[in-house]
């Protein structure tokens, strides 16, 4: 929603439309798609205090699809236009993810219909990033917008759902002065953000198209057939996608805890990925445990396509192997009435990956080249990020297996001079050209 009751300029009967400031512009092409998302049923159902609590957890989901691709896209971009508005302090995500843990343990589920068309608003963006990158300043205008309606909203939402700003409202929740400060701020440097004419109508078309991809999504949110309630990724990580993740609570604590032992025995993903990274070591642990009910094949063909993924982007497939073995751990230690036969598929699966890793360095080969790392690293830097000799020398079967980048996306980010001493970065090159050295033919 737009926050067009803070929104201080006023266009003028007669007024060309190019003098207009770009602000002005957007308030008067999304008007009336501002004021048809007011009339949708969702806050019908709000205001007479018979909303769903699926319709408005579900809300908090699909907002942080939203604003989860939008600030990971925006700041990326390198865009001269798009650094002239963005700020870090615009990031809402955070609050969002405040609200959705304070959800986590009460198992709210997803509405389908709903969950469809938060998916489908990362679709654009992604597009646009690629293509029209300026034009994303559309989007966030619609999300900054957003403040003015969350004032007149949250008491609302506290009303019915004994909600507060710490307890499942902080994405709602403003202050007047401060959001007011903030819209005048951020309309200050939209206005003189340095966009010509069809720069300026690509970022009104992507803020009409914002408005549209909400207006469908809260259409989703309510009303809804209970027959459309079903367990996503998204309860774990707004940004996974559509794949399924299991319905026993059991099976979702033990995918939680295999991915925090998975994070303490390498402190690498922590080091690289940060949040995001573990939200999706959350959702990838759950999902896996889906396939426990598929036939081993289709487990492995599953784990060697996440693999190459994984590795692709910088992750060792060995960190996947490890990531197995332990959610089998804590599936057997939780529900050990269901066995070998199904949850022993996923040690099955790291073993497959284990053997492909033997097939071109021998474990002798890895456990030398591991300790020859850790002795010129040093002490200090091996307790940091411990195991990366063993990391480096699986990048290097990952590629002998045929993922292309596993070796340059796991050494672009140890070679950084930035982040690491020469003698570290010297031991990563020693560490590469050892196992290179030692692959089998």
């Amino acid at each position: 929603m737009s926050a067009q009751s803070v929104n201080l300029n006023v266009q003028r009967e007669g007024t060309p439309m190019s003098t207009l400031t770009l602000m002005t512009r957007l308030r008067e092409a999304t008007r009336e798609s501002h004021d048809q998302l007011e009339t949708l049923p969702y806050f019908q159902a709000l205001e007479r205090g018979e909303l769903p609590i699926e319709s408005y957890v579900g809300q908090l989901r699909a907002m942080a699809v939203l604003h989860g691709v939008l600030e990971h896209e925006l700041p990326k971009a390198g865009d001269e236009r798009m650094n002239a508005v963005w700020r870090e302090n615009l990031r809402r995500f955070p609050q969002i993810q405040t609200d959705l843990g304070f959800f986590a343990s009460k198992a709210v589920l997803d509405i389908a219909t709903a969950h469809e068309a938060a998916c489908a608003l990362a679709d654009p963006i992604l597009q646009r990033s690629v293509e029209q990158p300026v034009s994303l300043l559309g989007y966030l205008y619609v999300l900054e917008g957003s403040i003015g309606g969350a004032q007149v909203l949250a008491p609302r939402f506290r009303q019915v759902f004994g909600l507060d700003e710490r307890h499942g409202l902080a994405y709602l929740s403003w202050e007047p002065t401060v959001a007011q400060e903030r819209w005048r701020a951020f309309g200050e440097r939209m206005n003189a953000a340095p966009v010509d004419a069809a720069e300026s109508a690509d970022i009104i078309a992507a803020a009409e198209e914002a408005f549209a991809g909400i207006q469908g999504l809260f259409a989703a949110l309510y009303p809804f057939e209970t027959a459309q309630l079903t367990r996503k990724a998204t309860s774990l990580n707004p940004e996974a996608g559509a794949h399924p993740v299991p319905e026993d609570p059991g099976e979702i604590d033990a995918a939680i805890r295999a991915g925090e032992r998975c994070w303490q025995e390498y402190p690498y993903f922590a080091w690289r990925y940060g949040e995001r990274g573990w939200r999706y070591t959350q959702s990838d642990g759950a999902w896996l445990i889906t396939l426990t009910t598929q036939d081993q094949a289709v487990m492995d063909a599953q784990v060697a396509w996440l693999s190459g993924v994984l590795g692709a982007r910088g992750m060792p497939s060995r960190l996947l192997q490890r990531h197995l073995e332990l959610l089998y751990e804590e599936l057997i230690g939780r529900m050990p009435e269901s066995g070998e036969r199904r949850y022993g598929r996923l040690l099955a699966a790291a073993d497959r990956l284990a053997e492909q890793r033997r097939a071109v360095i021998a474990d002798a080969d890895l456990d030398m080249i591991s300790r020859q790392f850790d002795q010129a690293a040093g002490p200090d830097w091996r307790a940091r990020l411990p195991c990366m000799g063993a990391l480096l020398v699986c990048a290097v079967a990952d590629q002998a297996h045929g993922i292309k980048q596993a070796v340059a996306s796991f050494q672009s980010w140890l070679v950084d001079p930035q982040r690491f001493p020469p003698h570290w970065i010297a031991a990563v090159h020693e560490a590469l050209r050892e196992a290179e050295a030692r692959r089998r033919a």
